[in-house]
């Protein structure tokens, strides 16, 4: 900083406002506020002379802010004409200048006291140069013995505060009234007191200046102010006056207010904190052990006691702030040895073991080998927290590999146990131990399968080893409950995909696994969606013939196609068919059956009979198909009877028997299939048969009824011809 601009008034016989002599403005710097006026009128209070008798050895040290701007200023008797003064002001920001910076300007003759002739008129004065020193603070160590300063100290912090009257200094001599201004900004922060006013003079009002003097044993002070005295002290336990009691305590102590302080309130808080780190730590609560190990100026001594020490470290692991100060601070062997000590007990006994870990971080101790025992510790004893089984697992997954069987029983029996383990084992590549995870996962009652992180990774990351665990399960005819949870918590976009993966396996019991399908899913075209990529594979498992199941294939719009088709179907009966029954009797028919139960060839020597029967009585001759579908002949049998049946009759005939309750399905699935019909003849004969023999199918209702017999399904894929590159060249070389 260059310097603050000044100005010089007072009694002169040339100044810058007559040319005759008077009181007016000799010296202005040239950057002189305008805002502070530039003549003795404009300056008003700030050049008149002092309010109250003056002394040829008296002055009037004085610091006010003025339209925004500090002003210090030192008013002294005029030599030169009795009843006037020589005012010296100075001017600056608030935040650069100060009522401390005034008094040091004092302290090392910075104003001017007369008009000499050392200075000339002229609007160009120098800008006065910041006082080299301050000796405010030696002041105020030399004056922490005296009785007034405590006193001082409340007043000012509560007239700051606005629960407090402007101050009267009541003391002999001037001098005395810097002396105690000096103590006061020695010992209080300056950002405190950066807009404190003071006069070494009588106030101009009740309000103005904060802190006025009032000089003389005969002198009366202002009723309406607070009155300090040399002999003043502090009596009761008033607030402030208790807090200027500590401030000068902790002071003697050597512990000084920090200049960072700029508020009342903070002075306070300030107090507050040194007053509980005198308390016994034993003695205070959290909240205060908060503020106290939280404070900027605490120092590694505080920390003596091991009590002390552990009481920080479980605060530290609950409170971040705790732990950031702890860290800070430059801690005695023992006191870190304490530290260690009850950082390693938290971890040990899993109480925030993960965040006592990281405050050994922060304090620079390595309990790696402490953080791995407590692991296994805690994996005996049944508690094993995520933290612990990335440390453990490693390990575990080495003796898996290259353990022997009772190694790899134990890491089974911990995976049953803990489920963290399970959400690191499922990523292995090991199918047998990804396999024991899922297995383990499923059997564990606190799991729920829709919650599984394990399962839902084993969906998109191990698929083939789930299939497999699902296979196993509907092949050992476990509880259906089973495949139902895997089911539910499959995701939509990977559950066609595992289907298609269970199918694969030959030892799967599909209709356990479709059932438990549909407990899951309802929806036709849901099913439909689910079960296509594996049908092919799912089909197999129907054991239909397989001319048919290569027809079979999956529709949604089949159960609506045939929502009008009732349960039983009865062919029309017309009295040109009554008239032909005389040409054969029931018991004729009866025994083509039963012969042919012996020799299927027989019924070939009778068609002409059995097809009379089928026209006139078609019913009858489907309930004696019935009857022999269960015979070990059964399929020969009726494969004799539909191969003489006539082609437009063979659909009719098929849907009676197809109908009837007491039919084999299977067997009359059989006889159709041996009939050798091209894919379109054969679906066209069990277009009607169909619908009733597809629900009589070992499959869940809600699959059944959306099978369909589709001839091109027969169809082998048509290949695209290939085109050779070799005769476009050739017509091009031609036409060349």
């Amino acid at each position: 900083m260059t310097g603050f601009p000044q100005l010089l008034c007072g009694w002169a016989l040339v100044n810058l406002e007559s040319s005759g002599a008077g009181v007016g403005v000799v010296a202005r710097s040239g950057n002189w506020p305008a805002a502070l006026g530039s003549t003795s009128r404009e300056l008003g209070g700030l050049v008149s002379p002092p309010v109250g008798e003056q002394t040829a050895d008296s002055f009037a040290l004085e610091f006010t802010i003025a339209n925004g701007l500090a002003v210090a200023g030192l008013k002294t008797p005029s030599d030169a004409r009795p009843g006037t003064c020589v005012t010296h002001l100075i001017a600056g920001e608030p935040g650069m200048l100060d009522g401390a910076t005034a008094l040091a300007l004092f302290e090392s003759g910075g104003f001017v006291t007369a008009l000499n002739g050392s200075v000339s008129p002229t609007e160009h004065w120098h800008s006065a140069p910041p006082p080299d020193g301050d000796s405010c603070a030696a002041t105020a160590d030399a004056m922490l013995g005296q009785p007034w300063l405590p006193v001082l100290i409340g007043a000012v912090l509560a007239h700051l505060a606005g629960q407090g009257p402007a101050i009267a200094l009541h003391v002999e001599h001037t001098d005395d009234a810097v002396t105690m201004l000096k103590a006061l900004y020695g010992i209080l922060p300056r950002n405190t007191l950066r807009e404190l006013t003071f006069a070494t003079s009588e106030p101009y009002s009740p309000e103005t200046p904060a802190i006025a003097a009032v000089i003389g044993g005969a002198a009366v002070p202002p009723p309406d102010r607070r009155i300090i005295a040399p002999e003043s002290s502090t009596d009761g336990t008033d607030t402030y006056p208790a807090v200027g009691r500590a401030i000068v305590e902790h002071r003697r102590a050597g512990i000084t207010l920090p200049d960072t302080i700029a508020t009342v309130h903070q002075i306070r808080e300030w107090c507050y904190h040194q007053h509980l780190r005198t308390v016994d730590p034993i003695l205070l609560d959290d909240a205060q052990l908060t503020q106290v190990i939280t404070d900027p100026d605490l120092t590694a001594d505080w920390f003596t006691d091991d009590l002390i020490a552990r009481r920080a470290i479980a605060l530290a692991i609950e409170r971040p702030s705790v732990a950031r100060a702890l860290a800070e601070i430059e801690h005695h062997p023992a006191t870190r040895a304490d530290f260690e000590q009850a950082l390693t007990e938290h971890i040990m006994t899993g109480r925030d073991h993960t965040r006592a870990t990281q405050i050994a971080d922060q304090l620079g101790f390595d309990l790696g080998a402490v953080v791995v025992a407590a692991a296994w510790q805690r994996l005996n004893s049944g508690t094993l927290a995520p933290g612990d089984a990335e440390i453990i697992w490693p390990q575990l997954h080495q003796d898996w590999a290259t353990g022997e069987a009772a190694e790899r029983d134990q890491v089974m029996h911990h995976l049953r146990h803990h489920r963290t383990l399970r959400d690191l084992a499922i990523g292995a590549h090991d199918r047998f131990l990804v396999y024991e995870t899922i297995r383990a996962e499923i059997g564990d009652p606190a799991v729920h399968a829709g919650n599984s992180r394990v399962l839902h990774t084993a969906m998109y990351t191990q698929l083939p080893i789930l299939a497999q665990f699902m296979v196993n399960v509907s092949a050992a005819a476990r509880d259906r409950y089973v495949l139902e949870q895997l089911l539910a918590c499959a995701p939509n976009d990977r559950l066609p995909a595992l289907i298609a993966e269970c199918a694969r396996y030959p030892a799967l019991d599909a209709p356990e696994l479709l059932e438990a399908l549909t407990m899951t899913r309802a929806e036709p075209e849901e099913l439909v969606a689910v079960l296509r990529p594996g049908w092919k594979s799912l089909r197999t498992f129907l054991d239909l013939p397989h001319p048919i199941e290569v027809l079979t294939v999956l529709d949604a719009a089949a159960p609506d196609e045939q929502r009008g088709r009732s349960g039983r179907f009865r062919l029309s009966r017309s009295p040109f068919q009554r008239a032909r029954r005389s040409s054969w009797t029931q018991a004729e028919v009866s025994a083509i059956f039963h012969t042919a139960a012996a020799e299927p060839a027989v019924v070939e020597e009778h068609a002409e009979l059995l097809r009379a029967a089928i026209d006139s009585d078609i019913e009858f001759v489907a309930t004696c198909m019935a009857d022999h579908s269960h015979a070990p002949t059964g399929a020969a049998v009726l494969h004799q009877v539909l191969a003489c049946t006539s082609r437009d009759r063979l659909p009719a005939l098929l849907t009676a028997a197809a109908q009837h309750r007491d039919i084999e399905p299977f067997t009359l699935l059989d006889a159709a299939a041996a009939l050798d019909l091209d894919a379109a003849d054969l679906v066209a004969a069990l277009d009607g048969a169909w619908p009733h023999l597809r629900t009589r199918l070992d499959l869940p209702r809600r699959i059944a009824t959306l099978l369909v017999l589709d001839p091109a399904a027969a169809e082998p894929a048509r290949l695209r011809p290939l085109e050779s590159a070799s005769k476009p060249r050739r017509r091009a070389q031609f036409w060349r």
